[in-house]
């Protein structure tokens, strides 16, 4: 028996995949919301009503808005700006601001999904958007509504920065009666409002003239959350701060930040010695202060280098973090800490290159491991980065280099590997102590199976005993480097310097034929 299809008209088709945005089954829902996000780019007006039908009666009466507010923002944004319909607009404004002003629930999964829309809508006709905003900065929903004006001012920078005046007339009244539960919610605004004006600046090319009015509305909320904020004893409520302030410190004066800077410095490191998401955040905001305090075209440096000192401390720990493969999550924060900080070590190498060298160079001469191989991470970063500054520097490099290379630690011996690869690249493996170095690699090039599967047995004891203990920011441990790493780490380093850089044939050749004689160095030969 043939089988025959039945074709539904696109309303009715549209009309039966909306109801079924609140059907029992997970699936079924997830299946008519990925298709309606498919349907709608083509005919978003005809989304948009069977949409708004569902949604009159709220929550209440349809068990999915989540659903429904995503369908609407996805149809919303392909909506030609040509084609838009205010009354349609407001509609949708209304339907959006009255479940939220009619809950008192923050963040669930609809009014995320209901700000989303009203950030769709604003990237069409923002001044309406906001001004339905502005009616509701009062009572329960005053939290949801500063957070769509931080979400619309990511989104929408150009959008939103030319109207950054009227958002703070209507938020500085009020910012002395926020409650503690909602000032994090108030930081992370200001951060997003004041982000928004960074990338009109560096990504548009568009430099948003502040008047007086909104410079001194940044200064009195800096003050606010640098003397009261950034000291609260609610530990999310002082993170949210310190990245708030982290992105004021490039708009407020630089008499404010001179004068900020004993508060905020102290309350940005306590932060960075805690967890590794609370760290990132505040290295960040760290990274920021810098840049403020030490690169400025308008004046000298507000910081000496002995004011830096607490600063170099703290991150240099933070600087030899493990950047291993492993559970993608904790390799994307690793590697974003590792460079954030690596960041704040090349602002400050750029206006204090020497005393950084030296600073480095003692941690090096240390008994202490993570003093050893933070400063040898920091030198394989910066080298490239300060080569002119510190070309002068060379021996004193060489020499630090040389000390180290007896050392036992499986850790330090693959932090030096590392950076003899980046040395070569940059002419400083010459003479006797080019080939003292391309040696330390050849021998561990030479490390056998044996003392691979050794300490990986070793391992296996310590992480049953309990006594192992990964990364972490509180109180810094390294993860142990095996012997099979670092083997692979020199094969490659050795395979690397041959390829990519013709000035290493002269130590090479022909020292390189008298390792293959020790017997100690059997295990390189096919390397």
């Amino acid at each position: 028996m043939a089988s025959t299809t039945v074709s539904l008209p696109a309303h009715a088709a549209v009309d039966v995949l909306v109801n079924l945005l609140a059907d029992d089954s997970l699936i079924v829902r997830k299946a008519s919301l990925n298709a309606l996000k498919e349907i709608a780019p083509m005919d978003p007006q005809l989304v948009l009503q069977y949409c708004s039908q569902v949604s009159r009666g709220g929550r209440r009466r349809f068990g999915n808005m989540a659903g429904v507010f995503q369908v609407m923002a996805c149809a919303v944004k392909a909506i030609e700006k040509s084609e838009i319909d205010l009354s349609l607009m407001e509609k949708l404004i209304k339907i959006a601001t009255s479940e939220m002003i009619t809950s008192k629930v923050f963040n669930a999964d609809w009014q995320r999904a209901a700000t989303s829309l009203l950030v769709s809508i604003g990237s069409h006709v923002p001044d309406l958007m906001m001004e339905e905003i502005f009616l509701h900065l009062s009572g329960p929903a005053i939290p949801s509504m500063v957070q769509i004006l931080g979400d619309f001012a990511i989104a929408e920078a150009l959008q939103f920065t030319p109207r950054l005046k009227d958002v703070l007339l209507q938020l500085l009244p009020i910012l002395g009666n926020v409650r503690d539960i909602h000032k994090p919610i108030f930081a992370n605004a200001f951060r997003c409002w004041c982000e928004a004006v960074w990338q009109c600046r560096v990504d548009f090319n568009y430099d948003p003239l502040l008047d007086t009015d909104v410079m001194s509305f940044l200064n009195s909320v800096f003050e606010l959350l640098l003397r009261s904020w950034a000291t609260s004893r609610d530990m999310k409520v002082r993170l949210s701060s310190v990245e708030a302030l982290g992105q004021m410190v490039g708009l407020v004066t630089r008499n404010q930040i001179k004068a900020a800077l004993p508060r905020l410095i102290p309350a940005t490191l306590d932060l960075c010695k805690k967890d590794q998401e609370y760290a990132l955040l505040s290295i960040c905001s760290l990274k920021n202060l810098l840049d403020a305090s030490l690169l400025s075209e308008s004046g000298p440096p507000l910081l000496d280098f002995e004011d830096l000192t607490n600063i170099l401390q703290t991150l240099l720990p933070i600087a030899c973090i493990n950047i291993v493969a492993g559970d993608h999550s904790i390799f994307s924060l690793r590697m974003k800490t590792y460079n954030e900080v690596q960041h704040c070590f090349l602002v400050i190498g750029s206006v204090y290159s020497e005393d950084l060298l030296f600073f480095l160079q003692n941690k090096c001469h240390s008994k202490d491991e993570l003093s050893i191989v933070g400063a040898l991470c920091v030198l394989k970063h910066l080298l490239p980065r300060l080569c002119e500054a510190w070309h002068n520097k060379m021996s004193m490099i060489i020499d630090v280099v040389k000390l180290l290379l007896e050392e036992e630690n499986f850790n330090i011996r693959m932090a030096i590997s590392e950076l003899l690869v980046v040395m070569a690249s940059h002419c400083y493996l010459t003479g006797s102590s080019g080939e003292l170095f391309i040696e330390y690699l050849i021998s561990h090039c030479a490390l056998s199976d044996e003392e691979i599967n050794g300490f990986k047995m070793s391992n296996k004891v310590i992480r049953k005993t309990g006594s192992f203990q990964p990364f972490q920011f509180k109180k810094p441990k390294i993860e142990p480097t095996s012997p099979g790493a670092l083997r692979t780490v020199c094969e490659k380093g050795l395979l690397l310097l041959t390829v990519t850089i013709p000035e290493i044939e002269h130590i090479l050749w022909p020292f390189i034929l008298k390792m293959i004689i020790p017997r100690k160095y059997t295990g390189a030969v096919a390397t």
